[in-house]
């Protein structure tokens, strides 16, 4: 009697697996942030929503933060203060046959918009200097997103897009003004503040044999503008829920 009893429970058990569930989790949407926009300013949240197979519409928006981070001016550490906004639309493609999951590719379009401002100090004909910065970034620009997803449970959702070539048309201006006194610059001064700019441009790749460098001797001030084609690269991970 025990014996049957335990098997009966065990028929039973196997039976309530068996039947099919009348709810099933079965995700289309996903919410996630991305914490690695966090480095250039950024506090960066996504969406996507899948069509019920292969295919998702993704969205990203980037909401401005404060972050500090430092570059080298005239041999000396400057502190800048940056922010960012962004946009981003993609159309993403699986290659598994797993809804929200496996490899993907992301042809995808791009809007930034990214500020900074700073303080640094040099020397300009042997004296001390101090010079106010302020840089503005604009871009909009398209690229190609290869990426794995994962879903753990049908619910936590881990995005990695690890390598997205993209090509943008942008446009950046770079201001420095000296604030250490209210006498105009002599050409002497001029001409080092000048080339002081420029090595500070060669520090990045892509914009520094291309950029307008101008003196403004009476108002103490060089500005260097840039615009024109740049590459770029979109990688990070993000991390969230699917609904």
């Amino acid at each position: 009697m025990k014996y049957n009893f335990i098997l009966l429970v065990v028929i039973a058990s196997l039976q309530a697996f068996s039947q099919p569930n009348s709810n099933p989790l079965n995700p289309k949407i996903t919410a996630k942030w991305a914490p690695t926009g966090l480095l250039v300013g950024s506090a960066s949240f996504q969406a996507e929503y899948n069509f019920g197979g292969k295919h998702s519409l993704t969205a990203n928006i980037g909401l401005p933060v404060n972050v500090q981070h430092s570059f080298t001016y005239d041999g000396r550490d400057a502190f800048f203060d940056m922010k960012a906004t962004s946009f981003l639309a993609g159309y993403r493609t699986y290659l598994s046959r797993k809804r929200l999951a496996g490899l993907y590719l992301e042809p995808f379009f791009k809007y930034v918009h990214h500020t900074s401002e700073g303080e640094g100090t040099g020397t300009l004909d042997n004296q001390p200097v101090t010079f106010d910065f302020s840089n503005e970034y604009n871009a909009v620009g398209v690229g190609l997103q290869l990426g794995a997803q994962f879903l753990i449970s049908k619910r936590i959702v881990i995005d990695l897009f690890f390598l997205g070539p993209e090509i943008n048309s942008a446009q950046n201006t770079l201001r420095a003004i000296e604030r250490s006194t209210v006498l105009q610059w002599n050409a002497v001064e001029a001409k080092e503040a000048e080339d002081n700019i420029r090595e500070f441009i060669n520090q990045f790749p892509f914009i520094r044999n291309k950029t307008n460098v101008m003196v403004d001797q009476n108002n103490r001030t060089v500005t260097a503008d840039f615009k024109g084609a740049l590459p770029g690269f979109r990688a990070g991970i993000s991390l969230g829920l699917a609904f």
